[in-house]
């Protein structure tokens, strides 16, 4: 395929488009003598998102077609010059730094094992501390809308005194909520040691847990097929050995009722259909295995250990100690009674990693769903993600 037939995920709906064949919209800036297009319901933007706000149209040519371009199109009707690059199918837009390269990342896990206040703490760390590790700009192109909008003010509930944690994320019955889209730019050491800018697009999206109780709803989640990465986020008081303690804890028996073999398997299940992966043969793409609320462990594992120890603050990931994490939290899941899903990782993924995260900091109050009085204290949220980034080269190793 050429460099300019190359198709990639949209960040937003994930279907499949070529970034040098978008659609354009009209930028409302008439020429002279014409009327400006006025702004209607897109029924793209309802038919994907339910989302009815007016918005100027596509620019469309004689036939009632979508104008395609690289850069930028004249609109017919009014004459405005526009360089509004969209998506040709659910009509987002998209940002100028947009291209084949923008990797799409899914997060996925059981009901109950924390996606949501995850993203909210993980998308707060993007915005101050990770930016500020990398000397990176990074922000939501378009605005915060849709997920990330819903993500700051989770965070907001979660900040206050006496902070509430959110219910379960709702499985939705028509359409896909916004995804939370990320820019990331920054000066990376090149050739000589001289700095250049580079960029790119990542997006994620939030599914229900019940969405991957089985192979079959699994199947269904069309953003995971278009994936270049995907964090698994697993409930450690899903495992057997722990089910006890959850329970004397005050979690909820509900929230344990998917094992966390049962998620990978179907996971596992939808990559390899979109993969194609052939018999015998395991998944290529990366994939980071999280053990969540790892905090309620620590009492089990030595204070200076890098699995305790807070995340590295240098422009880099340190990859010798996400190894060390990784045998670490290995032999934790193989002693809660989990050799099976490490057997299933090892049979079918051929570039996975372990970690161990906690969104909170400190264990909070399980039966009445209520933050730690200590507040939010995340821990190594943004690993998987930092992860996933280095292995595509976009961020300094050092092993």
């Amino acid at each position: 395929m050429g460099i300019f037939q190359r198709t990639t995920a949209c960040p937003y709906c994930y279907d499949q488009i070529n970034p040098n064949a978008l659609a354009v919209r009209c930028s409302g800036k008439a020429a002279p003598g014409k009327q400006a297009c006025g702004e209607a319901t897109d029924q793209n933007r309802v038919k994907y998102f339910g989302d009815a706000t007016p918005v100027r149209p596509t620019i469309v040519d004689a036939a009632g077609a979508q104008k395609l371009s690289r850069n930028e199109a004249t609109c017919g009707l009014c004459g405005s010059e526009s360089a509004i690059r969209v998506c040709p199918h659910c009509h987002s837009r998209l940002p100028r730094n947009f291209d084949s390269d923008s990797p799409m990342f899914g997060l996925v896990g059981v009901r109950g094992s924390g996606k949501t206040v995850m993203l909210a703490v993980l998308q707060r760390d993007l915005y101050t501390t990770i930016a500020q590790r990398f000397q990176a700009s990074i922000d939501s192109p378009g605005g915060k809308a849709g997920l990330s909008s819903d993500l700051e003010l989770l965070l907001k509930g979660m900040e206050n005194q006496g902070g509430s944690l959110p219910e379960q994320t709702a499985q939705k019955s028509t359409g896909m909520s916004i995804p939370a889209v990320f820019e990331w730019r920054y000066a990376k050491k090149g050739f000589g040691n001289r700095d250049r800018q580079v960029s790119t697009i990542f997006s994620f999206y939030d599914s229900a847990g019940e969405d991957l109780a089985t192979e079959d709803r699994a199947l269904g989640q069309h953003y995971l097929g278009a994936t270049d990465g995907v964090i698994i986020l697993l409930d450690p008081f899903g495992f057997s050995g722990n089910r006890d303690l959850a329970v004397a804890k005050g979690v909820d028996p509900e929230s344990l009722e998917t094992e966390p073999e049962t998620v990978l398997r179907a996971i596992t299940t939808v990559l390899q259909t979109a993969e194609r992966t052939k018999k015998n043969k395991r998944i290529k793409q990366p994939v980071a295995v999280v053990v969540s609320k790892i905090d309620a462990f620590f009492d089990d594992i030595p204070p200076d250990h890098p699995v305790r120890r807070p995340a590295q603050r240098l422009p880099y990931f340190d990859d010798a100690e996400s190894r060390d994490i990784h045998d670490h939290v290995a032999a934790m899941i193989d002693r809660w009674g989990g050799g099976q899903l490490l057997r299933l990782l090892e049979a079918n993924y051929e570039n996975y990693r372990l970690f161990g995260a906690s969104a909170l900091g400190a264990e909070p109050e399980y039966q009445q769903l209520k933050v730690n009085t200590r507040g939010l204290l995340p821990h190594r949220v943004a690993d998987p993600l930092l992860w996933l980034m280095a292995d595509r080269g976009f961020l300094a190793k050092e092993d």
